[in-house]
């Protein structure tokens, strides 16, 4: 009776810890649901519904534009992805775009993304300090993977071990395309504004190695950074990220995009080869299956870098087979 007394004691005080910290931890998952800091076993389950990439002839039209493309999507079948405040990274923010509507096709040789959402404000120009741009972006894991609960890897910008490839799509890089030297600049911002330089009509003259000079005055040109590059020919930046913090241009860019801002619902369609020869590049094959995530950046709220609306769970996404397979 008494060694059975001293063995309760003894282990009976272990037990009630385990308890304890059971029940700490069960509040602890519960104070980490989706919407709040801390890790959340959603994030690493796939979301149940499948975008299925339908097969559809494409007959490509010289000039690709949202209306163009519109109708080869009619019989696709779309899927809202919920999206949030973006909560663990600095700077966190968002959360002003609830979800976003996803259709696929393919015709065997191009793939096509058709993303829309409301947004009650357009913002395409992020020249002055106090402007942000509308964008979005969808983002694919690296190589033929399988995401289960199991096999965690992270939705949001990948890992060392598990890299991701990013298409961002931006407003003002469309807007770009129609600007007279295909680079909006300051005096889009401020048509009315003065040169200094111009006050002294020798001035040009004696300054002129200053002023033709690219390496000095615009130091992004010259170190060849995208942002700064007019003639890009694009509104899509095609990227990798192993992780917060890691994201990187590519060398080479292969994505491409167009967009419509109509009645406060932006409509963007990215579109790119299947098969690319880049391996820093996802690859899309006729029946295979890969998945996918995305964020929104609200520009009238202020939404940049970190501070977006994003989806926490990948998205499963299969295309179909061609007619020849």
């Amino acid at each position: 009776m008494k060694k059975g007394y001293q063995l309760l004691k003894r282990y009976g005080i272990t037990f009630l810890s385990c308890a304890l910290l059971s029940v700490a931890a069960t509040v602890y998952a519960e104070e980490t649901a989706p919407g709040v800091k801390g890790m959340s076993e959603e994030e690493f389950t796939p979301a149940e519904e499948v975008l299925t990439v339908k097969y559809v002839l494409v007959d490509k039209p010289y000039h690709m534009d949202v209306e163009s493309l519109h109708g080869y999507f009619s019989d696709a079948q779309p899927v809202d992805v919920q999206l949030q405040i973006q909560d663990k990274a600095f700077p966190n923010g968002g959360g002003s775009v609830s979800s976003a509507n996803v259709k696929a096709i393919h015709d065997g040789m191009q793939i096509y993304f058709q993303v829309t959402w409301n947004d009650p404000t357009k913002n395409a120009k992020a020249i002055a300090i106090q402007e942000f741009r509308d964008a979005v972006a969808l983002m694919f894991p690296l190589g033929a993977v399988e995401i289960t609960p199991a096999d965690h890897f992270s939705p949001r910008m990948g890992d060392r071990e598990k890299p991701v490839n990013l298409w961002h799509w931006k407003a003002d890089w469309e807007a770009d395309l129609l600007a007279k030297g295909e680079l909006e600049d300051v005096e889009v911002q401020y048509p009315n504004m003065h040169d200094d330089f111009n006050f002294n009509p020798y001035s040009a003259y004696y300054h002129r190695d200053l002023i033709t000079s690219i390496a000095v005055l615009s130091g992004g040109r010259a170190a060849h950074n995208l942002f700064s590059q007019p003639g890009r020919g694009r509104t899509v930046e095609d990227l990798n990220a192993e992780g917060f913090g890691t994201l990187t241009s590519q060398e080479h860019q292969d994505v491409n995009g167009c967009s419509r801002y109509k009645d406060g619902v932006w409509t963007v369609i990215f579109y790119r080869p299947l098969i690319t020869n880049d391996p820093h590049d996802v690859q899309f094959i006729p029946g295979g299956k890969t998945f996918f995530n995305m964020a929104v950046w609200n520009g009238g709220e202020a939404d940049r870098n970190g501070q977006k609306n994003i989806s926490i769970q990948w998205h499963p996404a299969i295309l179909e087979k061609v007619a020849w397979q």
